[in-house]
């Protein structure tokens, strides 16, 4: 009865305790219901696109994990989702119905559209924050829409990165691919760093047959580096039909924005199939835990709640998009205990067609947002003039899966995988710097950036026939074949055939129905500007001028122009002048003195040196000049003989010396008449020459050369003839013992190859003429065409040899002096 009396007393106490508490508890609850002040978020995407489907679960899980975490806020996001169906104005109108309905604090949008801009300019009516999940192409600054925020990496980020694997890869140029609208468009403005050879640009509504003739176009081309910039669907598109028409094999490069490897994963297993090999770009979201178990949760949730989900992987805007709506709530709790009068506020504008309300406190939430500052499951969450832009980002690959193959970041350019933590090094676009790459072809051989893809080159040579050493076109009139052969044509076939890949080619002679040329050598470079000959191959000079229209290789021949002149001399008293008048008289008594010592010696000895006076004086004359042809007598004395030998040595180096001044001599006078009041025929490729003529002529054979220099200028010829080295080379093999030439200034570039404007083949062609010059293999073509051994002088024709004078011997005269005195004492 006790036990039974005390239960029920038990039971009646709990009772009354639980009467007294509920209601307080209630009315706790309802306390805090009512304080709790609801932030209006208006969420605008595409329901039906990847992006919109993973953001719209990440914002869900973002609200639900952050008020989990913090229950005791004082306010709460509410989200008011919306569908645009991926339509600009659709996206505006559904903006509009929501600031009508509610009075919304920010406008989030998971679209990267031509809206976004038009929502900019929206929420700086309206006064509050526009967060686009995408960098608007359009690179909308902070300065000009100030209540605009915008996640993810801006076009000059891009463009950077694009340049620095450009420049990794030594690749010369590239061609861009790009979608044609606003949000992919601006890159075109923002490529710095390397050259496009082209862009083509496709709309989301081209059809397969379209984009299969824009992909034959860049096909006809000589580049194989491609650079897409779109959205995924039109990309997917893209590489299936590039992978029908085999430009997703070897020698192609591929390089995809972030725009693409960002769904990478989530592409269909067809089109990911048709993109291995390619090199993308996607920002780096560092590995840790807190990701990691988001993904989980993630994926644990979606595909029990969307079977659509199931085949999509979390990527970026799913993760940034969750880091946003917590630096959202964040700033709107600050907003409401900093100033929570603002929040209440609230005003109507009229925006002509509709009348919407908006909240005073926009300015306010804008500026807390933008001070949101901790550790997402992003990284370090940290917005910059209006922009969160990822610090760093991945270098991926696609073979099998993507992998990371480096990074790149604005300050240390690209770095290796192995410096993830620490990118201290200098700044390097060394490809050195990536894992190995995969290529398309499953290779990984670097492709060269070109390819001649088995195309013939149609190449025209000259038809001239006056040098033929040099280039000869030569019709066959039995078999109807064109064989053109020379020196030029000759040394391209070693540098073709030296190049690590095959070159085919025709020569195709500039010629018209009489067989004559078809022009000037103008007119024939014109002919490669105007796509009408891929290159040309002759005697073709190297001008400033031409350079406007085409690119040359190096010379393949002597720079400058020469003067050949008939080897003549109208002075009879030249033979004097190459020593002085004091140096003729010192070698002339030097050589009566030299006598004179001998003959005092070899008089006692030797009969030679006896007789009368008379042929004692002629023996002195006759000895010391005879060893100018060294036919003296022998002396008997070792004294004389001692004299002799010093004596001989120095008439030696004298006679040595006046001959090569009087060559250099009688060579400049040659020039000197020729280049006075006489005729000159010059080449018609050079120009500005420096010598005055009276009138100048064009280049004609060699056989009319000689015969012009033959008749000379008051005859109706020439009294010189002035033209390129290699010509002059040529004239002289076939006449070296008449004529002579002077080397003159480098006032061209000699004979190059000529290719259009920026021809990868330029410098292979280029790099295999050095290779011929320094393995010698070219002067021995120069010797097998030219077979030349004429002198050839590089003496400026407008100045005269220095005349030898005393103080050139100064030194001989002084030893032959001190040797013949001692030998008398």
């Amino acid at each position: 009865m006790d036990f039974a009396r005390k239960a029920k007393w038990t039971f009646f106490v709990v009772t009354t305790l639980f009467s007294l508490v509920q209601p307080l508890s209630t009315n706790h609850a309802s306390i805090n219901d009512t304080a709790i002040e609801m932030i209006h978020v208006g969420l605008i995407l595409d329901a039906q696109s990847w992006v919109g489907k993973i953001v719209d679960s990440c914002i869900s899980m973002a609200i639900s994990d952050f008020y989990s975490r913090n229950c005791h806020y004082q306010t709460k996001l509410v989200v008011h989702t919306r569908d645009s169906g991926g339509d600009p104005l659709l996206l505006l109108s559904q903006a509009l119905v929501l600031l009508e309905n509610f009075k919304l604090d920010a406008i989030i949008v998971a679209e990267n559209s031509a809206g976004v801009k038009i929502l900019a300019e929206l929420g700086s009516r309206v006064k509050i924050p526009i967060i686009s999940l995408f960098a608007a192409g359009l690179s909308l600054s902070s300065f000009e829409y100030p209540h605009l925020i915008q996640i993810g990496e801006d076009e000059s980020s891009r463009a950077k990165a694009i340049a620095a694997i450009v420049e990794a890869f030594s690749w010369r140029s590239a061609i861009l691919i790009y979608e044609d609208n606003d949000s992919a468009r601006p890159i075109l403005s923002s490529v710095t760093g390397f050259r496009l050879d082209q862009h083509v640009a496709l709309l989301t509504s081209s059809t397969d047959e379209e984009i299969v003739e824009q992909l034959m176009k860049l096909m006809s081309l000589q580049m194989t580096v491609y650079v897409v910039h779109m959205s995924p669907i039109l990309a997917s598109r893209l590489f299936l039909n590039a992978k029908q028409l085999g430009m997703m094999t070897q020698g192609y490069a591929w390089i995809t924005t972030d725009m693409i490897t960002n769904f990478m994963n989530s592409m269909d297993p067809s089109v990911f199939e048709s993109m291995q090999g390619v090199v993308g770009f996607k920002p780096h979201i560092p590995a840790s835990k807190e990701l990691r178990r988001f993904a989980i949760r993630w994926r644990s949730k979606n595909l029990n709640e969307n079977k659509n989900l199931e085949e999509m992987e979390m990527n970026v805007y799913g993760i940034w998009s969750y880091d946003m709506v917590w630096a959202v709530a964040t700033a709107a709790e600050r907003v409401m205990t900093r100033h929570p009068h603002i929040l209440h506020q609230e005003t109507r504008l009229n925006m002509n067609f509709t009348t919407i309300r908006s909240s005073e406190s926009g300015l306010v939430f804008m500026d807390e947002i933008l001070q949101s500052r901790f550790k997402g499951i992003s990284g370090g969450f940290q917005l910059t003039n209006g922009r969160l832009i990822p610090k760093e980002i991945e270098i991926v690959n696609v073979f099998k899966g993507d992998r990371i193959i480096g990074y790149w970041n604005p300050e240390n350019g690209i770095a290796s995988i192995m410096k993830e933590e620490n990118h201290t090094e200098t700044n390097s676009t060394s490809s050195s710097k990536l894992e190995g790459v995969i290529w398309p072809g499953g290779t990984m051989n670097i492709p060269k950036g070109w390819s001649l893809r088995g195309k013939r080159l149609r190449i025209g040579v000259p038809v001239t026939n006056q040098f033929r050493e040099l280039i000869s076109v030569v019709h066959d009139p039995q078999t109807n074949d064109i064989i053109v052969t020379g020196f030029c044509v000759d040394v391209f076939k070693e540098a073709v055939q030296s190049l690590d890949y095959e070159v085919h080619y025709d020569f195709i002679p500039f010629e018209d129905a009489n067989g004559r040329m078809a022009g000037s050598y103008d007119d024939l470079i014109l002919q490669v500007y105007h796509k009408n000959y891929d290159a040309v191959v002759g005697d073709v000079t190297i001008i400033s001028r031409r350079f406007a229209y085409v690119d040359f290789t190096l010379p393949f021949t002597d720079l400058g122009i020469g003067v050949v002149v008939p080897k003549i001399n109208n002075d009879i008293w030249v033979f004097l002048k190459p020593l002085c008048g004091d140096l003729w008289i010192t070698v002339a008594a030097f050589f009566i003195f030299t006598g004179v010592v001998i003959w005092f010696i070899e008089r006692p000895i030797n009969e030679e040196f006896q007789g009368s006076p008379s042929e004692q004086i002629g023996m002195i004359f006759w000895y010391s000049f005879s060893t100018l042809v060294f036919s003296h007598e022998k002396p008997l004395s070792n004294l004389s003989k001692f004299v002799v030998i010093i004596w001989m040595f120095v008439v030696l180096i004298i006679t040595s010396s006046y001959t090569a001044t009087l060559a250099s001599m009688l060579t400049v006078k040659q020039i000197q008449l020729s280049s006075r009041d006489n005729d000159v025929w010059v080449s018609s490729d050079i120009s500005n020459f420096t010598f005055e003529t009276r009138r100048r002529r064009t280049n004609h054979s060699p056989e009319e050369y000689a015969d012009a220099l033959r008749r000379g200028s008051k005859n109706g010829g020439v009294s010189s003839i002035i033209d390129e080295i290699p010509n002059l080379k040529v004239f002289l093999a076939k006449y070296p013992s008449d004529y002579t030439m002077i080397k003159s200034k480098a006032i061209t570039g000699g004979f190059g190859f000529v290719f259009p404007k920026r021809s990868p083949l330029v410098q292979d062609i280029s790099s295999a003429i050095m290779r011929l010059r320094e393995e010698k293999r070219l002067e021995m073509m120069e010797n097998k065409w030219f077979n030349s051994e004429s002198s050839f002088t590089t003496l400026d024709p407008e100045s005269n040899p220095n005349r030898l004078n005393i103080h050139s011997f100064g030194g001989l005269f002084l030893v032959t002096g001190i040797s013949s005195i001692s030998a008398l004492g």
